[in-house]
């Protein structure tokens, strides 16, 4: 994490000084009121807190305030937006007794932060979060653990206060997910199944952790958090030209059709001949996904494998098949969830990534 460590008194300047030392990438802002007390290369601003911590607030993964709670929540207020992209906001008072997560604490990671500082500082941390205390499974925590992403971010609230109430839950993974260990869970009624189907009255709600799209009336009135792990890889094969909206409405189309989440994408495969396409950059660019391109070599390699060979497609490129082998590869498998799938000038297949999750 890039941290920010800000300090307005002199005892507060000794705390920092104990915290740099044992962080990484935790730069120092001071006033210029301790600048006979303070190493020369922290930073100096006027004194203005609110003025300074809008100017950092998003270029920083977490903030260490020195100071008292309510002087950091006055200045925060009006900044934060959204767990899911705010910083994390420890609190560390200036005798250095508690580290206090105050905001951000699971997707931000200021429980993990308040918990460090603790060690450093031979604090108490301060963790409030509901599934902490109780001990119990918090699900984005789950997601961020198995490095996934949450479709439906309304459920969470409903599903977390279940799990705080200690109402039975249910967890399902695909068979290529693996999770870390729910046995510890198991007292606090979270009990991991083996099916969808298990996901029956037994349970009040369910964390479903797959790549798979369902129908909205699929869990019935249960409330249920879906998890999207980074399992699938797309292949694509594409004319010279192709547009961006035409990629677009390829994916969309395949992906409706074949009941998978466009979230589950873990990154894009494809020929090195293709790699410099300006419509399949963009999409990536967009998407925030990175293309793979294998050499003619390494296609050849699993060529074999392909179902779906095209001599015409070797008569212009030099091999059999783009989507197919390039999906294949990059996933590290030996078989497609989607063969090759032709829509328009676009050409898609899918491979799911054998082994994903705790790892």
């Amino acid at each position: 994490m890039k941290l920010a460590a800000i300090t307005l008194t002199r005892q507060g300047v000794d705390i920092c000084k104990r915290v740099e030392s044992a962080l990484e990438q935790c730069d120092v802002f001071v006033s210029h009121k301790y600048d006979a007390v303070a190493p020369a290369h922290w930073r100096r601003f006027d004194g203005r807190l609110a003025s300074l911590v809008a100017e950092l607030f998003t270029q920083y993964d977490g903030f260490i305030f020195v100071m008292a709670t309510g002087i950091v929540v006055r200045t925060i207020a009006p900044l934060i937006a959204d767990k899911r992209s705010d910083p994390a906001i420890v609190v560390v008072d200036v005798t250095g007794r508690f580290a206090i997560s105050l905001c951000s604490g699971h997707l931000g990671g200021a429980n993990e932060l308040a918990n460090r500082l603790a060690q450093i500082l031979g604090a108490v941390p301060v963790v409030t979060t509901g599934t902490d205390v109780n001990e119990t499974l918090a699900p984005d925590m789950l997601a961020k653990e198995l490095g996934a992403e949450i479709e439906n971010w309304e459920a969470l609230k409903t599903v977390s206060g279940m799990l705080v109430d200690g109402e039975p839950v249910g967890v399902f993974a695909e068979p290529n997910v693996r999770l870390p260990d729910l046995a510890r869970f198991a007292a606090k009624k979270v009990f991991q199944v083996s099916s969808l189907e298990e996901l029956d009255g037994r349970f009040k709600a369910g964390v479903v952790v797959s790549h798979r799209a369902f129908p909205a009336d699929c869990f019935g009135a249960m409330p249920v958090i879906l998890i999207r792990p980074k399992s699938l890889v797309v292949g694509i094969g594409c004319d010279r030209g192709t547009s961006l909206e035409e990629i677009e409405q390829a994916l969309a189309q395949v992906f409706s059709e074949r009941g998978l989440s466009q979230l589950s994408i873990r990154n894009l495969a494809t020929y090195v001949l293709k790699k410099d396409e300006p419509g399949l950059l963009e999409f990536a660019r967009r998407r925030k996904l990175r293309l793979e391109a294998f050499e003619r070599h390494e296609i050849g390699r699993v060529e074999h494998l392909i179902p779906n060979p095209s001599q015409t497609v070797l008569k212009y490129t030099g091999v059999l098949g783009v989507a197919e082998p390039a999906a294949i590869l990059s996933a590290g498998t030996e078989s497609l969830l989607v063969p090759k799938v032709k829509c328009g000038r676009v050409t898609l297949a899918v491979a799911l990534v054998p082994e994903v999750g705790v790892i």
